[in-house]
């Protein structure tokens, strides 16, 4: 048996020199590339499956036997159904970015997410001082165009993504961003945690953040994500007081015909001028929700001010961020709502999209991660048909510490015997 397993073990390595050779020797132009990389990677699923042996992606990436370049010029995947990935900006700038990709790119992927600017308030790009920017915490280690060429390569869609008004550096440095407390001085949403939220209606953070928009939209971006674009909904809300409320007080005073906004009113036109820099450069708008909002019930439109009919509007995708595990137990009378995860994202899906503008996508980020659930391969792959029974238009993987290649191996195995 053991002289078997090797004979087998020099066979696969054979096949794929002899394969590397073909490849290799090939142009560009060469419309038999496609078949030769995937007899290539169904040559080893095989004989590992043959074998019962796990599939491991280090193998089945070809490290550098397939230049990416080369990778870029076969790849077919089609663009208007999204299998997007997320990636930190850490990772996008690591050596680690590369066995990711490749093992996407054999996944079938055909978007990466990487961050621009995050929750903490870390900018990962350099903000001309010309521009008169707020006080960002700058970790200028991204530069776009070599990135956007380095997913180009791979036939892929690079999305920027861009966190709006959670920011605790600017929320801990200069009070005066931050909503107000009705009863004087500074609105606090947690005396345990740190501050975190700007005033998501102040003109001044608007406007600074439009100008990171404007700054990313010149570059080579496909697309723009923007994320956290909403008030907070923590904390003793009753007390808070933001920048449009106070001038709606004012105008309502000066003139008894003026009809006070609600924060929805706000997010919309925020969205709407976001949307007016982008058309400009022909870059596309997305932006993610609450998942909770897929419901539309009053109180989380109100205080979150996202609602979905107005925000629609003006973006070319919509992405609600259906995590079955980040509900709490019997939501929708659901006993065990973490570990169900097909009948929470269908109807997240389908909600949406009936609460949507028609021409906008819907693109749920689903679960890629163990936390509070039995994740394993059965796990996302309800998610993903739950969309596609739902009427979603794609579905875009989070792990927050970007550990996908198990994962990605599930999806590589299902591609097989689909």
């Amino acid at each position: 048996m053991k002289k078997i397993f090797i004979f087998l073990v020099i066979f696969i390595v054979v096949i794929s020199c002899g394969k590397k050779n073909e490849i290799k020797n090939a142009s560009f132009d060469d419309s038999t590339k496609v078949d030769a990389i995937d007899s290539l990677i169904d040559s080893i699923i095989t004989k590992k499956l043959e074998l019962n042996q796990p599939i491991m992606l280090d193998e089945i990436v070809m490290n550098d036997s397939v230049n990416s370049k080369k990778l870029s010029k076969t790849n077919n995947i089609s663009k208007d159904y999204v299998k997007g990935l997320y990636l930190s900006a850490y990772t996008i700038v690591s050596k680690r970015s590369k066995t990711i990709i490749d093992s996407a790119y054999l996944a079938g992927i055909n978007t990466i997410i990487f961050d621009l600017k995050n929750m903490n308030g870390d900018v990962f790009i350099d903000l001309p001082d010309s521009l008169d920017f707020l006080n960002h915490n700058e970790i200028r280690i991204v530069d776009i165009d070599k990135i956007v060429k380095k997913i180009h390569s791979y036939d892929m869609k690079a999305v920027a993504r861009i966190v709006m008004f959670h920011d605790q550096y600017i929320a801990g440095n200069d009070f005066d961003m931050r909503p107000q407390n009705i009863n004087g001085g500074v609105w606090v949403e947690s005396k345990r945690k740190k501050p975190s939220w700007l005033d998501s209606s102040n003109p001044f953070v608007q406007n600074d953040l439009l100008k990171i928009i404007k700054l990313v939209a010149e570059t080579s971006i496909d697309e723009i994500q923007m994320d956290y674009v909403r008030f907070p909904t923590q904390g003793n809300l009753s007390e808070a007081q933001f920048y449009f409320q106070k001038q709606d007080e004012i105008n309502s005073y000066n003139d008894s015909l003026y009809i006070k906004r609600n924060k929805y009113d706000v997010i919309k036109e925020f969205v709407k001028r976001a949307h007016n820099i982008c058309s400009k450069y022909q870059v596309k708008l997305t932006a993610d929700v609450f998942a909770i909002v897929a419901w539309q019930r009053k109180i989380d439109y109100k205080n979150t001010g996202q609602k979905l009919e107005l925000m629609t509007d003006y973006l070319d995708m919509i992405h609600p961020m259906i995590y079955p595990s980040h509900f709490v137990s019997n939501f929708n009378h659901r006993d065990n709502v973490e570990n169900e995860p097909y009948q929470i994202l269908y109807q997240g899906t389908k909600l949406t999209v009936k609460h949507s503008n028609k021409k906008c996508k819907v693109v749920p980020y689903i679960q890629a991660f163990n936390w509070k659930s039995n994740y394993k391969k059965e796990y996302l792959f309800a998610q993903i048909d739950a969309i596609k029974n739902s009427g979603g238009d794609g579905y875009i993987l989070w792990n927050a510490q970007n550990r996908y290649l198990e994962t990605l191996s599930w999806i590589i195995e299902k591609k097989k015997g689909d």
